[in-house]
């Protein structure tokens, strides 16, 4: 098993051009890294900038302040009072709302107008795959996929209950149908992550409140995937 999990992020590497050698070297650092500093979520902090760069654009897509006469997100300026650069701030504090936004046009999530107000593109925080945000996520859902499996084989309070841990595998889909599979997959998941965030909102602890008890941070990754056959080779005529 260990072995098939080094393949495969081995080949992951290959596809993003990182040589044999750079694979070695970063097995090495991880082998004598893993006993001292194991990998926690915190390390992630490129994607806890992608996570609250998603709030911002959910923020404005619902809030009634960034929202025009039709209920559509407005083109906001870059500074002033219910400008992109407030609405930033109040999720992003320490980064500069510009840098954000030249990142999100370049990322064709937002586009600006001759006045250099913006307005977004999308609801959903994706970068491109290169993006060095994106890549930080890469290692955080190999962790929290280990860390759920680990629960439900080794958990010993059985009134805990397992973690969700569900899939489904189809075969014999025509490749044509695929763009269909990709659109139904994420309507379902956009519903399945509002009804979580309605879920969360109830029961989440005010930031900075001191209350009893230990918190903990939760999670739900959607995501598909396909295999498509390799291409059948033409047989040569005898």
């Amino acid at each position: 098993m260990v072995e098939q999990v080094f393949r495969v992020m081995l080949e992951f590497g290959h596809d993003f051009g990182v040589p044999p050698s750079g694979t070695r070297r970063a097995f090495r650092n991880a082998e004598r890294a893993v006993g001292s500093t194991p990998y926690r979520p915190q390390e992630a902090v490129g994607y806890q900038t992608l996570h609250q760069i998603g709030e911002i654009l959910n923020a404005w897509h619902v809030e009634p302040a960034y929202l025009d006469e039709r209920g559509d997100p407005r083109s906001l300026p870059m500074a002033g009072l219910k400008s992109f650069a407030t609405l930033c701030h109040r999720f992003l504090p320490l980064v500069d709302s510009r840098e954000i936004a030249d990142m999100l046009i370049a990322e064709n999530l937002l586009k600006a107008d001759a006045h250099g107000a913006v307005t977004p593109l999308s609801r959903a925080a994706r970068l491109s795959s290169d993006n060095a945000l994106m890549l930080d996520r890469i290692p955080l859902l190999l962790h929290a996929f280990a860390s759920t499996l680990r629960h439900n084989a080794r958990r010993t309070d059985r009134s805990v209950g397992t973690r969700c841990e569900q899939g489904t595998m189809l075969d014999r889909i025509p490749v044509e149908a695929i763009p269909e599979f990709n659109d139904l997959v994420k309507t379902l998941g956009h519903t399945l992550l509002n009804q979580t965030d309605t879920w969360a909102s109830r029961r989440q602890v005010a930031e900075g409140a001191q209350t009893p008890g230990r918190h903990a941070r939760v999670g739900v990754e959607v995501f598909a995937y396909v295999e498509a056959e390799p291409k059948r080779r033409r047989s040569r005529p005898k």
